[in-house]
């Protein structure tokens, strides 16, 4: 055994020697015959070394793109998310601007307040709860209004909340007055349609308010406008109610009734002022 390893071991130094002391012209061409031999070899490890770095840059590549548009999609998020706070603070600012503006020309003291619900569990979804109540002055059946118009009167009150129900309420009543008529009446809500989902019919009821017993000798055109009369010394005379969308002899054919769209709009109640207010005398 270890004579056998001696001899390939003798024979391996034999060849290299050989090799070594070949005539020049002769080693030449036994290194350009093992260069073009070994050639197809060398030429498919350095193709596959080339593809292996292309694919390893491509991937590489690829997931810096995917982290850089991972990154510029959560910026932009962020600076949607930035607008969006930045256009709700302008909105905020200038209705907060309008309700000053109103408040500082009315003779009455108004308590701004805050709607924080709308409805209860019991269902009875035409009332909205506040957040001002005792502590504030606030006290049952005071008019709630915005500078549009009438919003409803105090129902409940409690140290720091209040219930108010709408005028679109079939239990809310109101006398008014239509401007440039000479015209009164009582003006009541007319509630919702018998079907469908009362949360939903609140804000698109047909006929939303409806103002009874006026006279049959006014003539009382669509589109006057109906304000408070003052009447009854709850609420203060002058408060916009709404405008008149058709008139029509009641049944009986003693008065007419007039279709009354309120002024406030109901579906975007979020600050409204609690009239404290005592009839003079």
């Amino acid at each position: 055994m270890r004579g056998g390893k001696a001899f390939v071991y003798m024979s391996l130094v034999l060849v290299v020697l050989i090799l070594l002391n070949l005539p020049l012209p002769f080693a030449l061409r036994i290194k350009a015959s093992l260069r073009d031999n070994v050639a197809p070899l060398r030429n498919a490890l350095a193709l596959t070394g080339n593809r292996v770095r292309g694919t390893l840059s491509f991937v590489g590549d690829a997931l810096r793109a995917s982290r850089d548009q991972e990154r510029l999609l959560k910026q932009l998020a962020e600076m949607r998310l930035e607008l969006w706070h930045a256009r709700e603070l302008e909105q905020d600012n200038r209705a907060l601007r309008r309700l000053v503006d109103f408040r500082d020309t009315q003779k009455h003291r108004l308590v701004l307040c805050e709607e924080v619900s709308r409805g209860d569990a019991s269902g009875w979804w035409e009332t909205i709860t506040l957040n001002r109540g005792w502590d504030s002055g606030i006290t049952t059946n005071q008019a709630v209004i915005t500078p549009d118009g009438l919003v409803g009167r105090t129902l409940a009150v409690t140290r720091q909340t209040c219930d108010v129900l709408l005028v679109t309420d079939p239990g809310f009543k109101v006398a008014g007055r239509v401007a440039g008529a000479e015209a009164s009446g009582i003006i009541r809500g007319m509630g919702i349609r018998p079907l469908g989902d009362p949360s939903i019919e609140m804000l698109c009821s047909a006929e939303p308010c409806q103002m009874d017993y006026v006279s049959c000798d006014v003539d009382v055109a669509p589109g006057a406008e109906v304000r408070t009369s003052g009447l009854g010394g709850v609420y203060p005379e002058g408060i916009p109610v709404g405008r008149v969308r058709r008139v029509a002899r009641d049944v009986s054919g003693l008065y007419q009734r007039a279709d009354i769209e309120p002024a406030a709009n109901l579906r975007t109640l979020r600050y409204v002022f609690v009239v404290v207010y005592r009839p003079e005398g």
